[in-house]
């Protein structure tokens, strides 16, 4: 097939200054800008509606950061297997020099991920086909998805902050059809660049590998010379070098903890699973009415479907935006990040609400890169005036679609104490899985230096302790477990985040006659260590 124009960016030199192409370039800015304003707007509106358990520790842990240096950043991630978190209090770090210690500053770090990750989206669609893409593009990252509006204020740690990697992935993929087309040559620096941030977005969560594999596969099965598949190699080994000084070398219990998820459903809780169930989260990821997701779902088909007809019959290739080198990974990624929640168990907590939703947001992506370029094929086929009509009804809609999420009020008031007590808590209840075993975890808590800290730190893993238990109820190991707690003070906490995980627990999750002996007879136990 001859070069493509998109991507050898002969459109775009022929009017370079023209009014059209400026006025372009002004609105992929002031999409930026709305987009921005608007996410700010949601975080100060709406504060209450949009939060997670898990943020005050972030918050603590980047403070505790900044005293222990960034060589002990590993000892504060929020969750084994993905490096989400590790993104994000490095973040927070400096941010808060600058932000101030609070919550509401440091949810700022979630504003400003998100906002980086449409740049480049942008960036990558402008480079690569036209100021016109790139527009509607960013149009659809702004107005489409109101979770993923939800969750560019919500510290959520794992998989929307993957995208961003996997927009760089994108972007050094698409660089290497392009100098195949233009110059015929393999240049290794792109092959380190494609493999690096392949590898850092397989890390910082796993459900992107579904967008960067056919990347990966794609390059490999033309690779030319040995020592392009040793850069490809190499760079991935590098991106995903952070998960292998932790899974392997820190703690190698963590390796393939991940795996326990995989199929394992807990009883009373609804799972997401098989393909209807994988549709039906979909669907309910965007946040939309059933009836307008499937109606959204439908029309991104319709462009999958046009491109995929694009590539196989020669009568309407000459409408294509790309070349098909370019396509093939976009037409896989939809349907292999469909397979991964219809092959592993999604459980769908009813505190957690739209941060479920969370693990489809690769997916999302893949959609809209499908969607706009479907518009632009339609685009090169009836005119532009598809494109303009287009960038309209997605911003139409999203206007009536996001504007219920503002307004809902916000009763925060910064509190470090506070925050930084639940940080400790949730803290405690992490390293039940960080530290591969309960003396492990135990020890590593009572090197926390200040004792409120501890005290509800231990209270965090008497959670995790209760949450074990619900899963495999062993009375005597979970009495052992809190025997080996020496300090009587830490003990007792201990044994109140136990109680209280069994008080709260759904009734069927374990039999109340169970959970009852179970709260008697370690409340009995652990009385004589409760401090006077």
């Amino acid at each position: 097939m001859s070069p493509d124009p998109a991507m050898t960016r002969q459109a775009d030199a022929e009017h370079p200054r023209s009014g059209r192409h400026r006025l372009l370039a002004a609105g992929t800015g002031v999409v930026a800008l709305l987009f921005v304003g608007s996410r700010v707007g949601l975080l100060v509106t709406s504060y209450d509606a949009n939060q997670n358990w898990e943020e005050p520790v972030f918050l603590f842990s980047a403070v505790e950061l900044q005293h222990d240096g960034l060589s002990h950043l590993f000892d504060y991630q929020d969750d084994l297997n993905h490096g989400g978190s590790l993104v994000l209090v490095l973040l927070a770090v400096p941010w808060l020099s600058i932000a101030g210690t609070s919550l509401v500053a440091l949810k700022g770090v979630a504003i400003v991920w998100s906002t980086l990750t449409l740049c480049v989206a942008m960036a990558v669609a402008r480079r690569y086909f036209s100021p016109r893409l790139a527009l509607l593009l960013g149009v659809c990252l702004l107005a489409l998805s109101p979770t993923a509006a939800r969750l560019n204020v919500t510290l959520v740690g794992s998989h929307p902050e993957s995208v961003l990697p996997s927009m760089l992935a994108l972007a050094a993929y698409w660089e290497w059809v392009r100098q195949r087309h233009t110059s015929n040559t393999d240049s290794p620096g792109v092959d380190v660049a494609l493999g690096v941030a392949g590898g850092v977005a397989v890390w910082v969560a796993y459900v992107s590998t579904m967008f960067v594999l056919p990347l990966l596969l794609l390059r490999l099965a033309f690779v030319r010379r040995r020592r392009n598949a040793i850069a490809l190699g190499a760079g991935f080994l590098l991106g995903i070098a952070p998960w292998m000084y932790q899974n392997l070398w820190l703690r190698p219990h963590g390796a393939l903890l991940w795996m326990q998820h995989l199929g394992a459903h807990e009883p009373g809780v609804e799972q997401v699973s098989g393909w209807g169930g994988a549709l039906t989260g979909l669907l309910a990821s965007f946040g939309l009415a059933a009836s307008v997701a499937a109606l959204l779902l439908c029309i991104a088909c319709v462009a999958w479907a046009g491109l995929l007809a694009g590539v196989v019959w020669a009568p309407w290739r000459r409408w294509l935006p790309a070349t098909t080198l370019v396509l093939l990974p976009l037409l896989a990624a939809p349907i292999l990040g469909l397979a991964l929640p219809a092959h592993a168990a999604l459980p769908l907590y009813p505190n957690e609400g739209y941060y479920h939703y969370r693990f489809f947001v690769p997916l999302q992506m893949a959609l809209m890169w499908v969607l706009v370029l479907g518009v632009e094929m339609a685009a090169r086929r009836f005119g532009p005036w598809v494109t303009l009509l287009a960038a309209a009804a997605v911003l139409g809609f999203g206007a009536w679609n996001l504007w219920p999420l503002y307004g809902h009020g916000t009763r925060y008031r910064p509190d470090y104490a506070r925050d930084r007590a639940a940080g400790c808590l949730v803290f405690g209840l992490a390293e039940w899985d960080r530290a591969g075993s309960a003396p492990a975890a135990m020890r590593r808590l009572a090197a926390l230096s200040d004792a409120p800290c501890r005290d509800r730190a231990f209270g965090g893993l008497g959670w995790a302790l209760g949450a074990e238990y619900m899963k495999h109820p062993d009375l005597d190991a979970a009495r052992a477990t809190l025997a080996a707690i020496p300090d009587r003070t830490l003990r007792w906490a201990a044994c109140g985040g136990f109680v209280f995980v069994l008080t709260r627990a759904p009734e069927s999750a374990l039999p109340a006659a169970q959970r009852a002996t179970a709260i008697e007879q370690v409340t009995a136990f652990c009385r004589p260590a409760r401090p006077s």
